[in-house]
């Protein structure tokens, strides 16, 4: 071997004989080996081991109390699969065998002469690479079979194997799903000479004999036929003879598409599915199709809907919808965000720009180049966040706080509101270049009351997600309360709906939701009146306020929401709970009454 070769080989040299070591060592690196490490002993050698790599081992095969049989044993331990010579000065066969059985390439006999010791640590090393390339390209075929596995099962199409004698060798799942409804004999290790008498439901025979003939491929054949259901079926069949690496083929694959899904949904047969929304009726069937032709494009989008549409949910759709579903989506609860936070938290803040900032900080809209930036609850930014986010949007441009210098992302913005944005315009509350700049689309959410048939889709949907949640056996509702779910008009929409089953399936004791773990407000709703914001009743004691109509009017407004929150210990969306009102709409009021908490006794 030359330099170039042997060049960053390790090699450790276990002997007692300091002389012997050294020698081996001058041998070794004359040939080009290295780096070459000397241990004197069976503990010294245990040391290099843990802590160094080897691609080959010389011992001697007595080493003071300890063998190199017993080396032999510690290498194996460790898993080290490196070759191992043993140079013994009193060579049977007994030490040969033993040397043998645990995993030494070979051994030589004292003295060694040089040729004898490059010959042998050639052959062990050359013997190692081979080893070492035979394990790669195993690996390398594994991954490779894995990931052809992977995309076998993963594609929507049909994909076949077909070898020479017309045998199907494999099949995915959606042809196990096709075949299924057409010709169930069509299953791996049947063979298409017997199972396929009938060429309508083996429409892929004649042009698979075709292509083992000829060796040419055939692509875009398209074929009409009806299948065992009587539904009529149009399929797209491509047959690609497979290479066998030596100029010829060992059989065929096959590629079936059902074009017969690319036919739009007709009236009968909605979706009451999109993503994470859940709904059939009319409406979300065209907020559906809204946002999958909203989603393909940049522009800017404002949903609005009352509290609890699922405003959220539409914006996660939208971004998946949108060629920037692999990129980020960054939420932002503009309300949940105090004031003098929220242009740091938006364009982030350069270390020292205030009282705080010990460190830079990268903003939302930074955290969200490239993907989607979701502005909640838009109507209750200040003046001066609109004018902000109006430069932002028209040039795609922002300086951090407390810097200097424009940094530049691309950003697709949704936002969010359940305020009536145009009424805000005109009384001067939000900007209207702002407002057409967020509303270049908009969409909006319908509430739950104008769904028709969306209620029971959700509450089983709730109910199922409960129940496996807590554990419970509960399967059903009863008729009745169905009646009157569907009866009630949600003035709080979906989020209204889903604390109602969550509450029942947690009072349910048994296997179906009856009427009688409904809220008062749907069992009895002659009796109930939407008015001004009240709590279920609770116990207070006799200091506190009680939460009443009467605190929800001007002067007293402000004493209701301390009380609340001084109840809650401070949290905001057990005070917002407490006081049945939206979170959102605590918040707003919070600003508006200047209520602030640091300044309570909580």
């Amino acid at each position: 071997m030359t330099n170039q070769t042997t060049e960053h080989i390790p090699i450790l040299v276990v002997d007692d004989e300091e002389s012997l070591r050294h020698t081996f060592k001058i041998f070794l690196k004359r040939e080009g080996y290295g780096p070459i490490v000397l241990a004197s002993n069976f503990e010294e050698a245990v040391y290099e081991l843990a802590n160094n790599s080897f691609e080959l081992i010389i011992s001697d095969i007595v080493l003071g109390g300890n063998t190199g049989i017993d080396l032999l044993k510690r290498i194996r331990e460790l898993n080290m699969d490196c070759p191992v010579i043993m140079v013994t000065g009193y060579p049977n066969v007994e030490t040969a065998s033993d040397a043998l059985r645990f995993g030494a390439f070979d051994y030589i006999q004292k003295p060694v002469e040089k040729e004898q010791l490059l010959k042998t640590s050639r052959l062990a090393l050359q013997q190692y690479k081979l080893q070492k390339e035979k394990v790669k390209a195993e690996e390398s075929r594994e991954r490779y079979r894995s990931y052809l596995d992977t995309l076998f099962r993963s594609v929507s199409d049909a994909i076949l194997t077909i070898d020479d004698d017309m045998n199907i060798v494999k099949m995915n799942q959606a042809a196990r799903s096709l075949f299924g409804s057409i010709n169930p004999d069509v299953q791996e290790n049947a063979n298409l000479a017997t199972i396929c008498n009938d060429q309508g439901s083996c429409f892929f025979k004649e042009e698979t004999e075709k292509v083992l003939r000829s060796g040419i491929e055939i692509t875009e054949h398209r074929i009409e036929f009806e299948s065992l259901s009587g539904k009529q079926k149009i399929l797209s069949l491509c047959v690609s003879p497979l290479d066998d690496g030596r100029g010829g083929t060992h059989g065929v694959v096959i590629v079936i598409r059902d074009m017969t899904v690319c036919v739009p949904k007709q009236e009968g047969n909605r979706r009451s599915t999109f993503h994470r929304m859940i709904g059939s009726s009319k409406v979300m069937q065209n907020v559906y199709t809204m946002i999958e032709n909203v989603g393909r494009v940049d522009s800017a989008v404002l949903i609005t809907g009352e509290s609890g549409t699922g405003k959220e949910l539409a914006t996660e759709a939208l971004h998946l919808e949108s060629h920037r579903r692999h990129r980020p989506l960054v939420k932002v609860d503009c309300t949940a965000i105090p004031e003098n936070l929220l242009e740091s938290e938006l364009f982030g803040h350069k270390k020292g720009s205030f009282t705080g900032a010990d460190e830079d900080r990268m903003g939302r809209i930074l955290q969200a180049d490239g993907g989607t930036l979701f502005l909640d609850e838009i109507g209750d930014i200040s003046s001066m966040m609109q004018l902000r986010l109006l430069r932002f949007l028209q040039e795609k441009t922002f300086y951090p706080v407390g810097r200097d210098t424009a940094i530049q992302v691309d950003v697709r913005v949704i936002a969010a509101t359940n305020v009536n944005l145009r009424e805000q315009v005109q009384c001067g509350k939000f900007r209207e270049d702002l407002y057409f700049r967020l509303r270049v689309i908009d969409i909006i959410l319908p509430p739950l009351r104008e769904r028709n048939g969306d209620t029971m889709l959700l509450a089983n949907h709730f109910l199922n997600h409960y129940a496996s949640l807590m554990g419970k056996p509960i399967n059903g509702i009863s008729e009745q309360a169905r009646e009157l779910l569907a009866a009630y008009h949600w003035p709080g929409n979906i989020r209204e709906l889903e604390h109602v089953i969550e509450r029942a399936a947690v009072l349910c004791n048994d296997s179906t939701i009856s009427k009688e773990l409904l809220p008062a407000e749907i069992l009895y709703p002659q009796d109930y009146k939407p008015m001004t914001p009240q709590v279920q009743e609770t116990h207070i004691p006799d200091n506190e306020p009680q939460f009443t109509p009467q605190f929800f009017q001007p002067d007293s407004l402000k004493d209701a929401i301390i009380a609340a929150l001084k109840k809650s210990g401070g949290n905001k969306a057990k005070a917002a709970r407490l006081l049945n009102i939206d979170r959102s709409t605590l918040y707003r009021k919070l600003k508006e009454l200047q209520i602030d908490l640091n300044s309570l006794d909580i």
